[in-house]
């Protein structure tokens, strides 16, 4: 206090005042405005009863105030881990791949991405966000960043970009990765639809950083910061191979950095395993693991409008044994029509499965009724998936000749047909 500019101090007399007195004389906040906004001269009266200390601050405390708060550490084992992670995933109702967790955390600790493919319904995205609210309940984490990808996406839409007056706007991966007060944390972030635009145009700064001693990333307007180390991203995508009108082929250097996962048609590979009990033992999972989701909400008093009439129906269902005999038979007799041919086995997922079967448990327990809607999946679900030549539905459409509505579905068929070719011409 004795070095303070005595004309700067006059008018204090405790030290905290003329610690302000000088601090406003040196920075002079007042100017533009500052004064009340981000800064203000009154002196909490908690503030007054701490006194100071009898000599300066040393260079270590300086350093120790400069310092990054140290990260949490993870007290399990690798496989300790893996277990309570694949728990809780396949708790919420998810049927896991084994060794699936396992795979995906080894490649983040090696600093690669990893990359999801698999045609929709494989449970890409389910998996995804599962597992990252399974790292944040674990580890106690931030929940998991999930960044939608659309077809014009560039690095503004992800990183940010310069306003006309010079300031920076910052996006969500930027506030929530890059400028974090925890860089030495891990995150979880979620690239939906990963090739949905070319990944190069959005995400070639986080990949040059991967390969970076300093993993420097520009920001806005010439700032620079630093990805965190253990920033684990997983992303989704469908193949370019299966959906070229829409997708971005993924480029060899994205590829290197990568870890690129094919997800398994998990009911087709039930399927092979036991043709006769996969489907009905499905089924049965799927209707269980909704209403859990949905009794889940409730029990959280976060029930949505029309959870309760959800409840009502789904709760008629315990197993396959609650539905009858005819749509049971129905139910196995098309889904084998389709799983034994390839061109089937690369479309029919448990996603698809999963949508068949709770059209069937919210129907009334009635064998027409239970018919009728197994009939109405075939029709506005199932039929629109189906490719391939015109053998790859001889069976499929003896399978649903029995349905009700099975005049509906021949006139869809039929239309699909209706080419000059072999090739089945999809509705949509």
């Amino acid at each position: 206090m004795d070095a303070l500019d005595p004309a700067v101090v006059a008018d204090a007399t405790e030290p905290i005042d003329m610690l302000v007195s000088w601090f406003v004389a040196e920075f002079k906040p007042a100017r533009g405005d500052l004064l009340g906004t981000i800064y203000k001269s009154e002196i909490p009266a908690d503030y007054r009863t701490e006194a100071f200390l009898a000599s300066p601050v040393t260079e270590g405390t300086y350093e120790l105030l400069g310092s990054l708060p140290p990260a949490p550490v993870v007290t399990l084992s690798l496989d300790e881990l893996i277990s309570s992670l694949s728990t809780q995933i396949v708790e919420a109702g998810y049927v896991l791949p084994p060794g699936l967790v396992r795979r995906v955390l080894v490649a983040w600790m090696r600093g690669d991405l990893v990359v999801l493919v698999g045609q929709p319904g494989t449970g890409k995205s389910l998996f995804a966000n599962l597992l990252g609210r399974a790292m944040e309940s674990t580890l106690d984490l931030e929940a998991p960043l999930v960044v939608p990808i659309r077809s014009d996406f560039d690095e503004a839409e992800f990183i940010g970009y310069e306003r006309l007056d010079g300031s920076p706007e910052y996006r969500d991966f930027t506030r929530a990765v890059l400028k974090t007060d925890d860089p030495l944390e891990a995150r979880v972030v979620i690239l939906e639809e990963f090739n949905l635009a070319a990944i190069e145009t959005y995400l070639s700064s986080v990949l040059v950083a991967t390969q970076d001693q300093e993993r420097l990333i520009r920001l806005p307007a010439g700032e620079e910061a630093q990805l965190p180390i253990d920033t684990f991203i997983i992303a989704t995508c469908n193949s370019y191979r299966d959906e070229p009108e829409t997708r971005t082929r993924v480029s060899s250097p994205t590829k290197r950095r990568s870890t690129i996962i094919t997800m398994p048609n998990v009911l087709g590979d039930r399927y092979d395993e036991d043709p006769d009990n996969a489907v009905a033992s499905l089924a049965t999972d799927l209707i269980v693991a909704e209403r859990n989701r949905i009794q889940l909400r409730s029990d959280r008093a976060a029930a949505a409008q029309f959870d309760g009439l959800r409840l009502h129906n789904l709760g008629t269902v315990d197993s396959i044994d609650d539905l009858s005999d005819g749509v049971r038979a129905a139910l196995t007799q098309v889904t084998s029509s389709v799983l034994e041919t390839a061109a089937g086995r690369s479309w029919f997922t448990m996603g698809l499965l999963r949508d068949v079967v709770l059209n069937i448990a919210l129907a009334p327990r009635d064998e027409f009724a239970e018919q009728e809607a197994l009939g109405h999946s075939v029709a506005d679900k199932l039929i629109h998936q189906v490719r391939g030549t015109f053998s790859d539905v001889e069976d499929f459409r003896t399978a649903y000749a029995s349905l009700p509505n099975a005049d509906e579905i021949d006139r869809l068929m039929d239309r699909m047909m209706d080419g000059p070719s072999d090739e089945l011409i999809s509705l949509l």
